[in-house]
């Protein structure tokens, strides 16, 4: 496509979003009022819902009447009201129809089905819309170019729940029609790449429309890591995917191969992504959280390119928005109702209340038939912008591992982890504590590390052994002898990195490619046998390789 064309589609589309930009930005200032409106009208729409009438929604005034007459509502809560949904039954949590489920993972159950409404949807392009628009307009030739919006193959053949579908067809569709429509023109990678069940397959169509378009200039993903596996891939396969790019009957694409062989050639040891997308600008991805250090990984292979850190999206609602450069992402007062409860005190606050420093649970509100229910992400709030919060994502509340009452949590675990080895200056890539079970030495927590080397094995495993025993359950569990010390083993890989041997493994266990996302704790068995490496000796435990 001429580069006229794709300004002329990529300005419409931009076009659509300004309106809401505006007025995203109008309600910066005026969160308390906004947030009020939003929830007593969303009330008064499903007042004659099931969940409405139970909770006299129709009485309701204040924002305080509505805490008093509405519990905290987990998803097993919801529960009997989802299934409500499934046989058939309308007007149960909202007035809306439920057009599909949206499935997430769960705490206590495999998958959490997720109403998906025409309002949630409206709801989430009102974060959505805001971010484009903020964008383009500080990156302008941004406008000129294509962009690669994460298209995830599907972990499952497509699934229903009673009579409605169970997942998006693609990942597009959080954009509406009309951003649909301009995505697929202006889309460096076909649509219809989404429907590959073949993973080797997906990603070689993906590689070769990615590596035959020279105009990229937005790559928009969840993971960093999704986006670092593609790119090992190709690396591992350079010549196999260069050769299948020149077969290719497209203009230019001979011409196409012989400059990337020509770069490759000089290149030998790394390959120069930088010079095969010289009009890349942007790359949007989770940085917050356990995500930050695979984020950096991907700025080794673009150190110009700006690396945009999303702002908190969840499948059951639209968080925050990366609205400035230079400031973290802003809530998305005009998506949702949001209330945070303080991680110190348990105090419930709303969005005009929260204090700078504090770090906090997000609880939401939404069109969707979620009425006060936690989502389970952790925040710290870092600032405001025209006096609504800005904040980082920190964790999941969740999950834990508890093989034997010792309730290990992942935010807990990650802290361990990361003052372990910044104690012994070590530059971890990757690295994951799991359970390894062992004839003669017991079950134990492994912490699975990749890095150039680990100089003092004996003294990185005293310093987690000493942070996991901060947890009491943990320690009581080590004194009876129930868990073995912790142990190390040294990941080695030879042509795939521990990421991406991580996100494999999500997908064998039925994640979608786009939404795996690494994590520092897994509570499941057999990542010694999935890594490639050793034990690491040291006067705690037997080596072994």
């Amino acid at each position: 496509m001429k580069a006229f064309a794709r300004r002329i589609i990529n300005r419409v589309w931009i076009a659509g979003c300004a309106r809401e930009h505006a007025h995203f930005n109008n309600a910066l200032g005026r969160v308390e009022e906004t947030q009020r409106n939003y929830l007593l009208n969303l009330l008064r729409h499903n007042a004659r819902t099931q969940f409405g009438e139970k909770h006299g929604f129709s009485k309701i005034n204040t924002v305080a009447e509505f805490q008093q007459r509405v519990a905290q509502n987990s998803y097993e809560m919801l529960t009997p009201y989802i299934e409500a949904i499934t046989r058939g039954e309308t007007k149960v949590l909202t007035a809306d129809p439920v057009r599909l489920f949206q499935p997430t993972s769960g705490s206590t159950s495999g998958t959490k089905l997720i109403p998906w409404t025409d309002t949630v949807a409206k709801e989430f392009r009102h974060g959505i819309n805001p971010w484009l628009a903020s964008l383009y307009q500080r990156q302008p030739a941004l406008l000129d170019g294509t962009a690669y919006w994460s298209i995830s193959p599907p972990a499952t053949p497509q699934q229903t729940c009673g009579r409605l579908r169970v997942g998006f067809e693609h990942d597009a569709d959080y954009l509406g029609f009309f951003g649909r429509k301009c995505f697929s023109l202006v889309s460096a990678v076909p649509p219809e790449v989404a429907n590959c069940r073949d993973m080797t397959e997906f990603r070689t169509r993906t590689l070769l429309s990615l590596l035959a378009d020279e105009n990229l200039s937005l790559i928009s993903v969840w993971s960093p890591t999704f986006l670092t596996t593609l790119l090992e891939d190709f690396i591992a396969r350079q010549d196999e995917i260069l050769k299948m790019l020149a077969q290719r009957e497209l203009p230019g694409a001979r011409q196409r191969y012989e400059f990337l062989k020509a770069i490759a050639w000089e290149s030998r040891h790394s390959f120069p992504f930088e010079q095969v997308w010289p009009e890349l600008k942007v790359i949007s991805c989770w940085t917050h959280g356990s995500s930050s250090i695979y984020a950096e990984n991907l700025r080794r292979y673009f150190p110009s390119v700006e690396i945009q850190g999303k702002g908190l999206i969840a499948t059951e609602a639209f968080v925050s928005v990366p609205l400035h450069k230079d400031s973290d992402p802003v809530l998305a007062v005009t998506s949702h109702f949001f209330e945070f409860q303080d991680l110190e005190t348990n105090t419930i606050f709303q969005a005009h209340q929260l204090t700078a420093g504090r770090e906090y649970q997000v609880i939401v509100t939404t069109g969707g038939g979620l009425y006060r229910y936690p989502l389970g992400d952790r925040i710290r709030v870092t600032g405001s912008i025209h006096g609504a919060p800005c904040f980082t994502f920190i964790n999941r509340d969740g999950p834990v591992s508890d093989l034997f009452g010792e309730k290990l949590h992942t935010g807990f675990v990650e802290k361990v982890v990361r003052r372990a080895i910044a104690q012994q200056n070590i530059d971890a890539r990757f690295f994951l504590l799991a359970p390894v079970a062992d004839a003669q030495l017991g079950t134990s927590y492994t912490l699975f590390i990749e890095a150039d080397s680990i100089p003092n094995p004996a003294g990185l495993q005293h310093n987690l052994e000493h942070g996991l025993a901060e947890n009491f359950h943990y320690a009581h569990c080590r004194s009876l002898g129930q868990i073995s010390p912790v142990r190390l083993f040294h990941i080695q890989q030879v042509t795939q990195s521990a990421g991406s041997v991580f996100l494999q493994e999500m997908q064998d266990r039925g994640i979608k490619a786009g939404n795996a996302k690494v994590t520092p704790l897994d509570g499941h068995f057999g990542w010694e046998r999935r890594f490639h490496g050793k034990y690491v000796s040291s006067q705690m435990n037997s080596s072994r390789s």
